[in-house]
Formats: structure tokens, C-alpha cells, sequence
């Protein structure tokens, strides 16, 4: 459901003009130097200034856009995507959840709490589909190959929530074929992050839907994966992933016996254990 909308529409222009703010914090406050530059606009989320603004804005005014507008506001958003990934991806993967009115991360895989919470939901993402199509036809003429990567990812999750919802394989092929478009960009733009992490998710996606195969299949590729490119974007290691990791190879350790050596070793190599 959209949140109520009190803005205008040269108001959301300005705050979409400020651009994704950053990760960086300050206490409990966004730190980012454009901060300066700015005034708060009421009524605006958090006076448009939070991580992953301008995507709650976007979507709480998506239903009162026309289509020049909504065209409008989707140049100028690509406008604002970097082309080279930068250091933290938090930001960027936010504003595009929050286009889709998807406020918490990981959606149905979160827990089994949103999982139950969001088959009763009726679930509505074509607004925010079409805004985000004419998203990605402007990042596909400016070559923006990181601002596609990261719109392919969220698509990806967004279908492997829908496929695991309704138990619908159309969905869920769908969303294996937006999160191996999402490494094809991200070869392209030297994403590394996303050359293993994705396949993390499809195999997250598959395994609840209950397709051990290809859970199987993408645990192995996340590994693999990261054997080339987990310390090019962690020159010095990182916990986070490494559990995620380690817990796609407990779970192929579970299931069958192939390549377990094999990965044991990649595994070892990235993370000691």
C-alpha cells in the first residue's frame, strides 16, 4: 500500500536532483556532504534525506505521476546512478527496494515471520515495474552497465519472492534469468560483488521454493565464484559474506557428495575454514 502522499510534484524533482545519498553515517544521522547544500522538505520521508533516498518519495507519489512526469523523474534518477560500482552498494540497493514499497531487506527470505506476513499481503509491484522499466531503458542507452546490475538484482529478488509466495516456477525462472543478466553487467563494469553474491541469493531463492538441484547448482557457483572475486572487492576480508558462504557449503554438505574437496579448499582459501 503507497504511503500517503503530501508532496508536489517540483518537490520531488528537487529531492531526486540531490542524487542517492550514501552509507555514511554519523551517530545515527546520514553523513554526506551534500547535507550542506540542502534544506528538508516537509513531508517528505525524513525531509528527503535518508539511506536510499529518493526511493520511498519515488514511490509514494508513483500513483499520482502522469507519464511525462514519471518519464521525467526516471531521467533524472539515471542521471544520479554512478557508472563504476562504488565502495558500498547499501545505498543503491535501497533506493530501488524502496521504489518497490519494500521497506525491510531480503523480503520473503527475512525470516519466516515476513514469509507468512507477505503471502497475505497483495502484493502490487506494477507501478513500480513500469517506473523501473523506463529506468532501465535510460541506463541501457547511457551504458550505465552498474546501474543495470543492480536494477536486474533487485528484479531478481523481487520475482524469486513471488515465485516462493505462489509456488510459481514461471517466476522463479524468471528471476534465474534476471540474476544471471545481473552478473553479465557486472562483468561488464568490473562489479565484483556481484560476480558471487548473486548466485547466493538464487540458491537462497531455490532452496526455499524447494528445487535442490538448482539450489545445489548456485550454492557451488557462489563458491566457485568467489574463489576469483570474494577478495577483489574484500581486499581484507569480511565476515558477512563468509557466512553466507560457509553456509551454502553446509548445505551442499548436507545434500550430495560432488566437489565437496573442491570447495572445501575455495572455501578454505576465503575464509580459513
Amino acid at each position: 500500500m503507497c504511503e500517503k502522499n503530501i508532496l508536489n510534484y517540483d518537490q520531488l524533482l528537487e529531492i531526486v536532483s540531490w542524487g542517492i545519498f550514501s552509507m555514511d553515517m554519523k551517530g545515527n544521522s546520514v553523513c554526506d556532504k551534500r547535507l550542506d547544500k540542502i534544506k528538508k522538505i516537509d513531508g517528505a520521508a525524513y525531509g528527503g534525506v535518508y539511506v536510499g533516498s529518493p526511493g520511498r518519495d519515488i514511490y509514494s507519489m508513483l500513483p499520482y505521476l502522469n507519464d511525462h512526469q514519471t518519464k521525467e523523474i526516471s531521467v533524472l534518477l539515471c542521471s544520479k546512478f554512478p557508472k563504476k560500482p562504488p565502495r558500498t552498494y547499501a545505498n543503491i540497493a535501497a533506493c530501488i527496494r524502496f521504489i518497490y514499497g519494500q521497506f525491510e531487506k531480503q523480503g520473503s527470505l527475512r525470516s519466516d515471520k515476513d514469509f507468512e506476513r507477505m503471502k497475505k499481503e497483495k502484493i502490487d509491484w506494477s507501478l513500480s515495474r513500469n517506473f523501473l522499466k523506463l529506468v532501465m531503458k535510460e541506463l541501457k542507452n547511457r551504458n550505465n552497465y552498474y546501474g543495470l546490475t543492480m536494477l536486474y538484482e533487485m528484479e531478481g529478488h523481487r520475482l524469486g519472492d513471488e515465485a516462493v509466495i505462489s509456488k510459481n516456477r514461471s517466476k522463479l525462472e524468471k528471476m534465474e534469468k534476471n540474476y544471471n543478466k545481473c552478473v553479465k553487467y557486472a562483468g561488464k563494469c568490473r562489479g565484483y560483488k556481484h560476480m558471487f553474491s548473486i548466485y547466493y541469493w538464487a540458491y537462497e531463492y531455490f532452496r526455499k521454493f524447494g528445487d535442490v538441484k538448482n539450489s545445489i547448482k548456485y550454492a557451488e557457483l557462489s563458491i566457485i565464484n568467489a574463489n576469483k572475486y570474494y577478495y577483489k572487492y574484500f581486499p581484507k576480508g569480511e565476515q558477512y559474506y563468509s557466512n553466507r558462504l560457509l553456509k551454502a557449503f553446509k548445505y551442499i554438505d548436507k545434500m550430495e557428495d560432488s566437489n565437496k574437496n573442491k570447495l572445501r579448499s575455495f572455501l578454505k582459501k576465503i575464509i580459513g575454514e
